[in-house]
């Protein structure tokens, strides 16, 4: 502090000495310019406007209204000195010339107050100037910056180039806190700060605490600040209120989703219970079956009930997964074991298409949930099977690479609709045989449009990645990798 009083005081004292000078120097120039207009014989009376000149020169480069009264009262004395009679000397006999150097020191007077409050009004006129840019330039950064973080640090910044003073931003209820604690506090801390609401349209957003250390603040700086302080409690609105909208969609969006699986579950379930009710109805009256036609019905409501049950594991998993709780639970598993689990699962792939998995020859492990990963892999061939005809080609490849073990699912379908490669794997949305391959295709094949997006949640949520392509042959490719090791 006492550094920077004595900083100002030296160049407040340059500053002085500097226009003292350029006072001399202009008062010295003026009285030669009219010592030689009066050799050329031009009247005395011509010489008072160059010095009048002077005078008005005087308060154009200098700041204040001492400079140019000075100013004015030594040019009367140069001109008395010169050119009233008897010369040389500050003494005046004629009265005419004592009218004229008082009316002269009138007039420069006058003519200096009026520059110097021109210079002011110049200054302020400029002052305002920068402060309008600034106030826009504010506002520019503002209307683009986003992220309650960036908007406090933008605000901060503004405040600091501006007036050179650091400052914090409370929120509600940090201010509540400050409050309870100010009985605590020494009451000369409370000048170190100076206090600034962060207003807003429905509620005040915070206090703009500016640490000034009693150094008292420029009305400027004020208007700065307090135009920092409302830019900042309208950028923080303007989140408050799309995050408000976003917790909205967001709502809508997650109803729409609910509506959508219950009339997608309603649907997809009263097909396989109709078939079961069905099919027992056939055994409990069909007295005359043999043996043979019996085991058949018994098969196809064993079909229809396991089918029932890998629907019921799906809506579960993503319950869990939309739940937000962790779903996974790490264990050493044997891919091979894996595969061969899954393969159980998936009623009729031996029998109804030509299925053939490829397993590297290495014992390959994952550090995964066994569960999980095999109803990742159930899906997957049980969307292969959808998609496939009656002896329809199928393929499951598992090998390792650079610590990673990739799993393929290929078939010889019709493949996936150009474009929906990404957005297959969203909830509700099936890649069947209707001409938009989007979502509403359940009508045509079984499947509420969830085994995809559980396969990307376990994937991913095991730190690995999984895509869908299509095959230059034809048909569809399912590529999902884990991080792995080899057992020797």
């Amino acid at each position: 502090m006492k550094r920077t009083e004595k900083l100002l005081q030296r160049t407040k004292g340059y500053k002085r000495l500097v226009y003292i000078l350029r006072s001399v120097l202009i008062v010295l120039s003026a009285s030669l310019v009219c010592l030689l207009l009066n050799q050329f014989g031009i009247e005395k009376e011509n010489g008072l406007m160059v010095f009048l000149v002077g005078v008005l020169l005087i308060s154009v480069f200098t700041e204040g209204y001492e400079y140019g009264i000075i100013g004015a009262a030594v040019s009367v004395m140069m001109f008395n000195y010169f050119f009233t009679v008897p010369v040389h000397t500050f003494a005046i006999m004629n009265p005419n010339d004592v009218a004229l150097l008082v009316f002269f020191l009138i007039a420069a007077c006058i003519s200096s107050s009026l520059a110097v409050r021109v210079q002011k009004q110049f200054l302020i006129s400029q002052k305002n100037e920068q402060t309008a840019l600034r106030l826009l330039e504010m506002s520019e950064k503002f209307i683009n910056v986003t992220g309650k973080e960036n908007i406090i640090r933008l605000g901060q910044r503004y405040i600091r180039e501006y007036t050179g003073y650091e400052c914090i931003v409370e929120g509600k209820e940090e201010s509540a806190k400050t409050e309870g604690k100010k009985g605590a506090e020494k009451e000369e801390d409370a000048g170190d700060y100076l206090l600034f609401p962060i207003g807003g349209m429905l509620r005040q957003q915070g206090i703009l605490k500016v640490y000034n250390h009693r150094q008292g603040i420029h009305p400027e700086q004020e208007m700065l600040i307090k135009a920092a302080a409302n830019q900042i409690g309208i950028a923080l609105d303007r989140e408050m209120i799309y995050a408000q909208q976003e917790q909205t969609r967001l709502e809508v969006e997650r109803e729409h989703m609910k509506s959508s699986m219950l009339r997608s579950i309603s649907h997809d379930f009263r097909t396989p219970l109709t078939g079961i009710i069905g099919d027992c109805g056939l055994i409990l009256n069909g007295h005359d079956q043999d043996e043979t036609g019996q085991k058949e019905l018994v098969r196809d409501v064993m079909e229809q009930a396991i089918w029932l049950n890998k629907m019921m594991e799906n809506i579960l998993s993503m319950t869990k997964i939309e739940s937000g709780v962790q779903f996974i639970e790490k264990n050493q598993e044997v891919v091979d074991d894996l595969v061969y689990e899954a393969k159980k699962h998936i009623i009729g792939l031996k029998e109804h298409r030509d299925f053939r998995i490829s397993l590297p020859k290495e014992v390959i492990v994952v550090q995964a949930d066994g569960k999980m990963i095999v109803q990742v892999l159930v899906n997957l061939l049980d969307n292969a099977m959808k998609h496939t005809e009656e002896g329809g080609k199928i393929s499951l490849n598992v090998f390792p690479r650079k610590g990673k073990v990739y799993f393929v699912v290929e078939d010889d379908g019709k493949g996936i609709v150009q474009g929906m490669e990404e957005k297959i794997f969203g909830e509700f949305v099936s890649i069947s045989e209707n001409s938009a391959g989007i979502k509403g295709s359940t009508d045509q094949k079984r499947g509420i449009g969830l085994g995809l997006t559980i396969c990307k949640e376990v994937v991913e949520a095991h730190g690995g990645k999984i895509w869908a392509e299509n095959r230059t042959e034809g048909g569809a490719r399912f590529t999902f990798w884990l991080k792995a090791e080899q057992v020797e």
